[in-house]
């Protein structure tokens, strides 16, 4: 069962989530001082949805464009991180999306078929030269994800 999309994550969800080490997110703690994950007693950390959409805006920010530690910071104390989390909540959706359908036995026996298929068409048949390339990196590109 997942969790909502209000709950609080640990720090590894959160690593994963964003693309950085643990590591990361604690040292970015220290730089960033808006990026406060509520702490308990013995010292574990819980991310809120805020806390979580600022890292992965953060990365953003360092990873993707290029910005100094000092770069983002500026551009955070700009208008308190508001910029920023609307960046890492676009970056957290775009990661989410598959960049192409999950293979599923499904899809490979449905390819198959079809490969069996237009083998028994006739070969110099301008449909079949015209399919063929398509099909084939279909194939390539379903195989290639599995």
């Amino acid at each position: 069962m997942a969790k909502s999309a209000e709950a609080f994550r640990s720090i590894g969800e959160v690593a994963k989530l964003v693309g950085v080490a643990p590591h990361v997110l604690r040292y970015w703690e220290t730089q960033f001082t808006l990026l406060r994950p509520m702490k308990r007693g013995d010292g574990r950390r819980y991310y809120r949805p805020a806390d979580i959409a600022l890292a992965a805006g953060i990365c953003e920010l360092l990873r993707d464009q290029g910005l100094t530690i000092r770069g983002a910071r500026k551009r955070i104390s700009d208008d308190k991180g508001q910029a920023v989390r609307s960046l890492g909540t676009s970056r957290l959706l775009r990661l989410r999306e598959p960049m192409s359908p999950p293979v599923t036995v499904d899809w490979l026996t449905r390819l198959t078929d079809l490969g069996r298929r237009l083998r028994h068409i006739a070969p110099r048949d301008a449909r079949w030269q015209a399919a063929r390339p398509a099909a084939m990196r279909l194939a390539r590109v379903m195989t290639r994800n599995s």
